[in-house]
């Protein structure tokens, strides 16, 4: 969150716009919900945070409870990456940071690749002023640390959680740490019946495929922005009142 926290923290002393909501998909969501969580919790989020939404967010962090395949396929994704860095990650010539990089790159799984790297993974003190540090215990110690589950019940503005009962990715994790959304009144909790993870695809209107125009939108960007306009409504009724 370290990089976020400095631009938001930077937009706070110079903003004059209207408010700034923020989005996250996925681990995103994850990253957004934490980030307000621990603000709120220690009066520092930025006043001009307005809100946020975030889709399809796991809440509890578990590498180690991906199945299969779905577990391999997340790990050869994040290799991939670790390969297209491959010449930054030469330059650190520390030998725990080389066996530990080829143990990530031998691991069959995205939690036993996640369990490899955790020594060597940035993290940021939950509690001001979020120093930047280095290393986790193990990866049962980055997991607890990244999950949003622990903060959300803290967040200070409105936030909007949406999720469908079939993502076969993370729903389970999140039904299972629904109740700390549910505690928190600034917290509004959408769940669908379907759309996968991240897959809100709607058809286009009759209308629209008649004139050959066949792309589809998305119902969670539509959701957004209607719940964004309405907090925006809301301030502005709030305004006329003072």
């Amino acid at each position: 969150n370290s990089e976020e926290r400095a631009d938001l923290s930077d937009n706070n002393d110079r903003y004059v716009g209207g408010p700034i909501f923020l989005l996250g998909y996925s681990l995103g969501a994850n990253i957004v919900t934490k980030y307000l969580g621990e603000e709120s919790l220690h009066g520092t989020l930025p006043k001009c945070i307005g809100g946020g939404a975030a889709m399809g967010n796991p809440l509890h962090i578990h590498s180690g409870s991906i199945k299969f395949p779905w577990n391999m396929v997340l790990g050869a994704g994040v290799k991939r990456s670790i390969l297209q860095n491959f010449q930054s990650f030469r330059r650190h010539h520390e030998p725990g940071f080389q066996r530990a990089m080829k143990k990530a790159m031998m691991s069959p799984t995205i939690g036993k690749l996640d369990a490899a790297a955790a020594p060597y993974i940035l993290r940021n003190d939950p509690f001001p002023p979020y120093r930047t540090r280095i290393g986790f215990k193990d990866g049962e110690e980055y997991w607890h640390d990244s999950s949003s589950h622990r903060y959300v019940a803290h967040v200070s503005v409105p936030l909007l959680k949406i999720s469908a009962q079939d993502d076969f990715l993370v729903f389970g994790q999140f039904a299972r740490k629904l109740s700390h959304c549910l505690e928190n009144p600034n917290v509004v909790v959408v769940k669908t019946r379907c759309g996968g993870h991240l897959g809100w695809q709607e058809s286009p209107p009759p209308s629209a495929k008649r004139k050959g125009a066949g792309s589809s939108g998305s119902w969670s960007d539509a959701a957004v922005a209607d719940f964004i306009e309405a907090l925006l409504q809301i301030r502005s009724e709030d305004r006329k009142k003072e």
